[in-house]
């Protein structure tokens, strides 16, 4: 025996050897590890690093041409207002008839000078301190909007103009410059009054000084024949202040442009970007690649004033915006370290822990036995292989003390074991020969007892663990028997076995000391009226046995101590044939859904019921 443990301890040693020792983690081992793992980590960070960088730009890119496209709305919306403002003083003018016909007919088919002279006449004839005339009118409906910089009256035939200036500092501010590109300081004659005569020669530049027209045709309400044209010029300052107010939501710039191509204005006050030269009169929103660079561009037509209005942004303005690609990189590098460091401290732990292990092994493998590994406060599988160890050796270690206690005891065992079996066959054989004498002496009453006493032992000597259910109900009825002559007429007993049960099969002794446990505690020995029932029955796949009795039953608190003890598997002071043990033996057997179930009420009557599972001679 000692010599197959030592082949055992040396198969177990092998066993760790060739799994552990020959595969052994070494520090190179974690090493690997370590670097698969940060090099997996960094390409990980690094593709979500990508992967939201480009998901921000475009979300900023997103966001930009929103706000393009606010603004540039917001621009249509402020010239809306000014052409419905114009529209409005030309309903005005043609519902005042006299002034068209009169003042402003005449001023656009005479010259200033003639002009002049048909104010003084009109002005001597009416009667009013306030003259109807053209510059009354101009005073009345574009001197309160600061925006505008001046109001040009031209004729329908060349060489008349007349210009109701606003704002002289802006407009001569305009006129310098547009005299500046001609080269030229002649050609205008500057007249005392508001309004002042001037040539149409540099007409077509005006445009390009910063400042937004809207005209309207006058024509005579009677003929319907056009008279002149009507434009009022608005400083751009108004929109520039507009963009500016949005400048914390919108970054790009904003251009003008007519539907015929002319260039009218742009926000940074530049020369017009190149890549918008061939821009299209329409609303669209595209993306643009100018000498390698990336240009986005917003439009918006507005086709009933004939104006294009352009949100224009390169791309790298647009990267240029934000600094969360710079904390986006620093925290994925933050956060690759922390992972890296974590990886390597987590790494050398378990490093140090195999160690242990393997030191252990080396230490059994030597003979020492009593060697243990340290506990982890980790649940992990190294700590579950450590614990094995642990509980291994100590098994071990009981295991080779229990060997030789065994090998001291094997024959005195034996011995006994000889001593048990022939100990009942000389009881018995001593019972049979005093029942023979009490016949030959003529007492039946004695002799019956022995003989079921004889019974009993003869039914405890058979080394059936599991017998028929015929079997146990006649040793229980020996044992009633001789209980029963022993209380003359006061215990009466009632079976109710169906023959289909007879053969049912059961443990050894389960009904024979939960008869037993009835005499003792719940039988009255002072009355006749003591009733027993016992009662098999089938139920499904499961037989149950009832026993009921109408004795002394039991108090609350003992019933529920009992139960508690059947619940939870404690054997009883009574040992291994109390109510306790019968229960036990069936869970062993068939499970913790069979076993033994109590109730009573006292002083009324007690029921024991007994499960286990149906079984025939063929399935056992």
């Amino acid at each position: 025996m000692v010599d197959e443990l030592l082949n055992l301890q040396g198969r177990i040693q092998e066993m760790f050897l060739s799994n552990i020792i020959k595969r052994r983690l070494t520090n190179k081992v974690f090493s690997k590890i370590l670097i698969t793992y940060s090099v997996t980590i960094l390409l990980t960070m690094f593709l979500l690093l990508l992967v939201l960088s480009r998901y921000y730009t475009e979300v900023i890119i997103q966001k930009e041409m929103d706000a393009s496209t606010e603004t540039l709305e917001r621009v249509e919306s402020y010239l809306q207002q000014k052409d419905e403002h114009v529209q409005y003083v030309m309903q005005e003018l043609y519902l005042k008839t006299d002034l068209i016909y009169n003042d402003i007919a005449f001023a656009l088919q005479h010259d200033y000078d003639a002009y002049l002279a048909y104010r003084l006449d009109k002005y001597s004839e009416n009667s009013s301190f306030i003259p109807n005339n053209l510059n009354t009118f101009f005073q009345a409906y574009f001197s309160q909007d600061s925006d505008i910089n001046a109001v040009r009256l031209k004729s329908a035939s060349p060489g008349t103009e007349y210009e109701y200036i606003n704002s002289h500092y802006r407009w001569n501010k305009y006129m310098d410059k547009r005299e500046q590109m001609n080269g030229n300081q002649e050609g205008m004659a500057v007249h005392p009054e508001d309004l002042q005569f001037k040539q149409v020669e540099w007409e077509q530049k005006r445009s390009i000084f910063n400042n937004i027209q809207i005209s309207r045709s006058i024509n005579d309400p009677a003929t319907l024949k056009k008279l002149g044209d009507l434009t009022v010029y608005y400083d751009t300052a108004g929109i520039q202040d507009l963009i500016r107010l949005r400048k914390s939501q919108f970054k790009g710039t904003v251009h003008i442009f007519q539907r015929n191509g002319d260039y009218l204005y742009s926000s940074d006050e530049g020369a017009m970007p190149v890549p918008l030269k061939d821009v299209s009169f329409e609303t669209s929103f595209k993306k643009i690649k100018w000498k390698g660079k990336n240009y986005y561009i917003n439009t918006l037509a507005d086709d009933h004033r004939g104006y294009l209005y352009v949100g224009f942004m390169p791309e790298e303005d647009i990267k240029k915006i934000t600094i969360v690609h710079r904390y986006m990189l620093l925290s994925t590098v933050l956060l690759s370290c922390i992972a890296i460091a974590v990886t390597y401290f987590a790494m050398r732990s378990y490093s140090r822990r195999i160690h242990k292990i393997e030191t252990a092994i080396h230490e059994v493998r030597g003979g020492n036995l009593q060697i243990r590994i340290p506990n982890s406060r980790e649940k992990d599988e190294l700590t579950a292989i450590s614990e094995s160890f642990n509980d291994m050796l100590d098994d071990l270690n009981m295991y080779i003390k229990d060997v030789y206690v065994l090998n001291i005891r094997q024959r005195e065992a034996e011995m006994k074991a000889l001593q048990s079996q022939i100990q009942p066959h000389f009881l018995y054989n001593t019972l049979e020969a005093i029942r023979m004498k009490a016949i030959a002496d003529g007492s039946k009453p004695t002799s019956n007892m022995i003989y079921s006493l004889g019974q009993l032992f003869r039914y405890s000597l058979s080394s059936k663990e599991i017998v028929q259910i015929s079997d146990e109900i006649q040793h229980v009825k020996e044992y009633i028997s001789l209980n029963q002559i022993r209380y003359a007429n006061r215990l009466h007993v009632t079976y109710e076995i169906p023959d289909n049960c007879l053969d049912e099969k059961i443990l050894k002794f389960t009904l024979q000391p939960l008869i037993e446990n009835y005499l003792v505690h719940g039988f009255r020995k002072e009355t006749n009226n003591n009733e027993l029932l016992i009662k098999v029955q089938r139920t499904h796949q499961e037989m149950e046995i009832i026993i009921k009795d109408n004795g002394r039953g039991i108090p609350a608190a003992g019933l529920l101590a009992i139960q508690t003890k059947l619940l939870e598997g404690t054997t009883t002071s009574e040992g291994s044939i109390g109510l306790s043990n019968v229960h036990q033996r069936i869970q062993l057997k068939y499970g913790q859904n069979y076993g033994v179930q109590i109730s009573s009420n006292e002083e009324e009557e007690t029921i024991v019921k007994v499960r286990f599972p149906a079984a025939r001679r063929d399935q056992v």
